[in-house]
């Protein structure tokens, strides 16, 4: 029998669940700032503790940027599943990055900008006095996390939902509108989609998870000029991680989005607002390492080895992992067992996943 219990905590989506065991199946800085604990408790120890699958889905847009804004909103789900495939627990949150690029030029310090999620930055955030419930973001968001607990995929999808006058999305639910009245379109996607993440993790055991993410600007922004349209390049990570009771890793799923927003020196738009972005772990082969790789392996196949290796560490140990930077700047690992499959940088994996773990109180 499970039992669920919710309740609010700063930075962190925790789950507790009965056994410990990580594998991926077959192959989102920020934090959810909401705690819910459930137990699957097993008869017989440990060999018979319950099933888990931890997975995480990305849903990202450039549709909000207008001119002199280039904007980008990834809208990422963790959830764990249980053997039903219903969910046991759901963590949502939000990277809004916003880059002025007024006249074409991107800010002076483009460089060292630093972004929080929505749910990083709760009160800050000022949706409570437009709340028509008088709820800030991330207590609406908390509201979906806890609605969409014990449901499946398919239940999820089918909230029911009607379309404003100003083109948002909200719930006709009665139970969720009482928590819940702000655009959740994409809170619903992206939760679809990490039920249905053919590169979830799969674990048994007590372990409390936690979702984060993190936003850097690339090196690849840069003001219009001379007839060529300018780049802003928000670049964000996310990890979902499953902590034992020891601080140790029992499950993690990681990735990484980069979308580009380009502009001419009027600052007017000039890429497509409605173009699909997908994520690094989504892409596959279409990434296009393969043919540059050292071992001849893709993004998402070293990601994987990079997810087995930290499996089973605690955080000081993943950030006591071995690197270098080379020349390039690419912070790679000098671990022998770790670069026989993971080869590409790996700076900023360490410092999400190290990160997610933290959360975990």
């Amino acid at each position: 029998m499970k039992k669920i219990f919710a309740s609010m905590m700063a930075a962190a989506m925790v789950v507790s669940l009965a056994g410990c065991s990580n594998g991926n199946s077959s192959e989102s800085g920020s934090s959810a700032n909401s705690e819910s604990s459930s137990s699957a408790n097993s008869e017989g120890g440990s060999d018979n503790a319950a099933a888990y699958k931890l997975g995480m889905g990305v849903v990202t847009s450039t549709a909000s940027s207008a001119a002199g804004n280039a904007q980008v909103d990834a809208t990422v789900a963790a959830v764990v599943l249980d053997a039903d495939g219903k969910i046991v627990s759901c963590a949502i949150d939000v990277a809004q990055n916003k880059m002025d690029v007024t006249d074409g030029e991107v800010p002076e310090d483009a460089a060292s900008m630093t972004f929080k999620s929505k749910k990083e930055k709760l009160e800050e955030y000022g949706m409570k006095p437009a709340s028509a419930i008088g709820k800030e973001w991330y207590e609406q968001a908390e509201a979906f996390e806890a609605y969409v607990v014990g449901k499946t995929a398919d239940e999820v999808a089918a909230i029911p939902v009607e379309t404003t006058d100003n083109g948002h999305v909200v719930t006709t639910d009665e139970t969720l509108k009482a928590g819940c009245t702000m655009s959740i379109s994409d809170f619903i996607s992206a939760t679809v989609k990490a039920c249905s993440d053919d590169s979830a993790a799969d674990f048994t055991g007590d372990a409390k998870l936690a979702l984060t993410t993190s936003t850097s600007v690339n090196s690849a922004t840069a003001s219009a000029a001379d007839g060529e349209d300018g780049t802003a390049a928000m670049y964000t990570s996310f990890a979902a991680v499953a902590v034992d009771g020891e601080g140790k890793l029992a499950a993690v799923c990681y990735d990484e989005v980069q979308p580009k927003v380009t502009f001419d020196e009027a600052g007017e738009i000039t890429s497509d607002p409605t173009a699909e972005i997908k994520t690094k772990r989504e892409k596959k082969d279409e990434y296009g390492m393969r043919s540059a790789s050292a071992i001849s392996a893709e993004w998402f196949e070293q990601n994987q080895a990079f997810e087995t290796f930290v499996t089973g560490k605690t955080s000081d140990e993943i950030s006591a992992i071995p690197t270098e930077t080379t020349d390039n700047g690419h912070v790679v690992t000098t671990d022998e067992t770790l670069k026989a499959g993971c080869t590409m940088s790996v700076g900023g994996m360490i410092q999400t996943v190290v990160k997610a773990m933290g959360l975990v109180g």
